[in-house]
């Protein structure tokens, strides 16, 4: 009797007191995925939405001890997701792109499902984030689940191996930012664990957002960042390209910058 009790009384308990978060493991099919809340929170207000995606060999607790990081997503009245890379790195998506291991659409569709069902997300602010492999994965969701965020703010990284030659969900809003003195993820050139020039990768959505007019450049909230933007296309979509002179790094604030972009687009993209 005591255990049907206690059985009743977990189960009346409201489910925040039992969910997952920073330090309990979301669990969802093919992995996991770490999660931090606006301190404050209500409850019920809904909440914008940043998934992290963590570079080679980190992870979500790796990413979790960055508190600027941290902080600057959920200060900004949003939710922080950090997904799990199985064995430490994300795989490509797509029809003859994908590499062996776990179906890594299938696992972010997952993470999202998941979190939508815990958390009440405002939809137009939703963002994939992520740094190197994991930037590369940015690039990734965009072209081949571009319908799941509102924007894309990759960082150090962009298509691996091979570009896709189309993007089957159409044009999206994304802005990159990069090292022009990176060594590892090269910005106009195949980098040396054979990443493609971010320049191909610009070309390839400029066209899928039917881009009809040059950039023009555009103030950053960091002085270290050279930023152009390509806010005029047949889409309504936004492109943004951001380089400094540094080289592979990721300073924490640079990922919440990326909602304060996200909150810059035309209300229509």
């Amino acid at each position: 009797m005591r255990a049907f009790f206690l059985s009743l009384f977990l189960f009346l308990l409201p489910s925040q007191v039992m969910a997952c978060g920073a330090e309990k493991h979301c669990e969802v099919p093919g992995g996991y995925y770490l999660a931090a809340v606006p301190e404050g929170w209500d409850g019920k207000t809904p909440l914008g939405l940043v998934v992290y995606f963590h570079g080679w060999n980190s992870s979500p607790e790796a990413t979790f001890r960055n508190k600027a990081m941290i902080n600057g997503v959920t200060s900004r009245n949003a939710l922080f997701i950090a997904p799990f890379a199985e064995r430490g790195y994300w795989r490509q998506i797509g029809e003859g792109r994908a590499e062996p291991g776990r179906d890594e659409a299938d696992f972010i569709s997952a993470v999202l499902e998941d979190v939508r069902r815990r958390w009440p997300v405002d939809e137009g602010r939703t963002l994939a984030s992520g740094f190197s492999r994991g930037a590369s994965t940015v690039w990734n969701v965009a072209c081949y689940l571009g319908h799941e965020f509102r924007g894309y703010a990759p960082i150090a990284g962009g298509f691996w191996r091979s570009n896709p030659e189309v993007c089957p969900t159409g044009p999206v809003n994304l802005r990159h930012i990069h090292g022009l003195s990176d060594g590892v993820v090269a910005y106009d050139e195949i980098g040396i664990y054979n990443s493609m020039p971010i320049t191909e990768g610009f070309d390839i959505l400029s066209h899928l957002n039917g881009v009809s007019a040059e950039s023009r450049p555009v103030e950053s909230n960091d002085a270290r960042l050279a930023c152009e933007r390509w806010d005029k296309s047949r889409s309504g979509r936004v492109l943004e390209l951001c380089l400094h002179e540094g080289g592979h790094s990721i300073p924490g604030e640079w990922v919440g910058h990326g909602l304060d972009w996200l909150d810059t687009l035309p209300d229509a993209s």
